[in-house]
């Protein structure tokens, strides 16, 4: 495995385990409809909250410096990875408790950002049946996501977690592929 895919896949297992920590700590997170945000409101989960956050940002910054220097397309590929951790930050900076548009507008161009990147990617880096699968997978969980957002009862948080799941994998994937 590339140093750039274990980085995507430390900070990935990193977050996800941090947010079953705050689901643990704080269940009724599952059937609140705030979304993954709905933790960082909170006293006893904004710790684990915003450091899953910052795990999986610090991942995709540090990737940067780890991709293949003959990676097809490497310097969009650093910029978009950088983007994402700079939005992560600002989904941890801004909570939707307090400032709920600009968290939203926030995580909603990071969700449509990550989408075009993984079609981009498929289309111009590595395109399998497993890459296509996982970015329909983001597909309709982001449209779940965006059903929910409006509602006050729903799956979101579910949506939101199987789309950054399907999004770490996808880079785990095209990171990992020999002869860039």
């Amino acid at each position: 495995m590339e140093h750039s895919s274990k980085n995507i896949l430390y900070g990935l297992v990193t977050g996800l385990l941090l947010l079953a920590l705050c689901i643990a700590i704080r269940p009724a997170g599952l059937a609140a409809n705030d979304g993954i945000s709905y933790f960082g409101g909170y006293i006893n989960t904004a710790i684990p909250y915003s450091l899953a956050f910052l795990a999986i940002a610090c991942s995709y910054w540090g990737a940067t410096n780890k991709l293949h220097s003959k990676m097809l397309h490497r310097k969009f590929i650093i910029i978009s990875l950088r983007f994402m951790a700079i939005l992560l930050v600002g989904l941890v900076v801004t909570p939707h408790q307090i400032v709920n548009p600009i968290h939203t507008a926030i995580g909603s161009i990071l969700f449509f950002y990550q989408l075009v990147l993984s079609i981009w990617l498929i289309a111009k880096v590595y395109f399998t049946w497993q890459t296509l699968v996982l970015v329909l997978i983001e597909f309709l969980s982001g449209v779940a996501a965006f059903y929910y957002l409006p509602l006050s009862h729903g799956l979101l948080l579910q949506a939101q977690i199987v789309f950054q799941l399907a999004f770490g994998v996808l880079l785990i994937i095209v990171f990992s592929k020999k002869n860039h």
